[in-house]
């Protein structure tokens, strides 16, 4: 499965297969290809807002923040992999929504199981454990017969407790200085308990670099109808986490009085995430199906 946002589906099935050498690839963020690429994201949007803001390329007294949404946090990892080859940013600051195991490691340092919702913005529900069809499944599906069906293939019988947001690992590689030993017994921890807490030294250092917010539906979609209303762009349900998120930080402002734009505060960037075309539920509930109906 090959999705577009940083939520991805795949996680130790992938790595336990990987390791059994097979001959099959992904593009999702497990696959470093995937943040090594998304990197270009950027240092693009860098280059474009310091040429905007005539800043002087590579001054670390000048950095930007970003705000992005995310899921398994591989489009989070290029940008502290971007951060940490010199490229002067700020904050990287995760919007996510009510599964918000990345926003609660990053707030208090708790990296725990909690049983994932249903939500609006769907390609980012990412907590530390789903239920997910085994690897045995996904790709040795050849030994299913013909007989079974997806309602029987995904059944319970099928499936087991896997799912994660992988690329935590890589970020605490990078924020460890590459100390693999103490980010492998970490994990080992993680895969023993379902649960790892930073201590506060470690939680302080992961604030240094980031920041976060956990946004519900109602935010997200009361943001998708400010921003409608306020700039006539229409986001779709990601992108307006996003954008939640910035507004809970402090990046922005909306007055409800006026039509102005949101005034920014501090040099900020939003990531968006796709068309709003592919979320015609949550637009709709958002902006009503006139709207919907007038924009598509």
């Amino acid at each position: 499965h090959n999705g577009a946002d940083d939520g991805g589906d795949e996680g130790n099935p992938v790595k336990e297969e990987g390791e059994k050498e097979r001959k099959f690839c992904g593009i999702n963020s497990y696959n470093i290809g995937r943040p090594l690429m998304q990197m270009i994201h950027f240092i693009w949007i860098y280059l474009r807002m310091a040429e905007e803001l005539g800043l002087q390329l590579g001054d670390a007294e000048s950095p930007i923040d970003l705000v992005l949404p995310t899921g398994a946090m591989g489009n989070l990892t290029g940008g502290y992999m971007a951060k940490q080859m010199g490229i002067p940013i700020g904050k990287l600051c995760c919007g996510v929504n009510i599964n918000d195991i990345t926003h609660r490691v990053i707030d208090r340092g708790e990296f725990h199981h909690q049983t994932i919702k249903k939500t609006l913005s769907e390609a980012i529900n990412i907590e530390v454990v789903c239920y997910r069809a085994s690897s045995s499944l996904l790709y040795h599906t050849k030994h299913i017969s013909a007989q079974h069906t997806l309602t029987n293939i995904f059944s319970p019988l099928y499936l087991s407790p896997l799912l994660q947001p992988y690329n935590f690992e890589r970020i605490l590689f990078y924020l460890t200085k590459g100390d693999e030993l103490l980010v492998k017994e970490w994990m080992e921890t993680m895969d023993k308990t379902k649960k790892l807490t930073l201590d506060e030294s470690w939680l302080s250092q992961l604030q240094q670099d980031f920041q976060s917010a956990s946004i519900t539906d109602e935010e997200m979609c009361n943001v998708l109808r400010e921003v409608y209303e306020s700039c006539g762009y229409v986001a779709d349900p990601h992108t307006a986490v996003a954008i939640a998120a910035a507004k809970e930080l402090g990046y922005l402002q909306f007055d409800d009085d006026s039509n102005d734009m949101p005034t920014e505060r501090r040099r900020v960037a939003i990531f968006a995430t796709a068309s709003p075309c592919k979320f015609e539920e949550a637009v709709t509930i958002a902006l009503g199906k006139e709207a919907w109906d007038g924009w598509k």
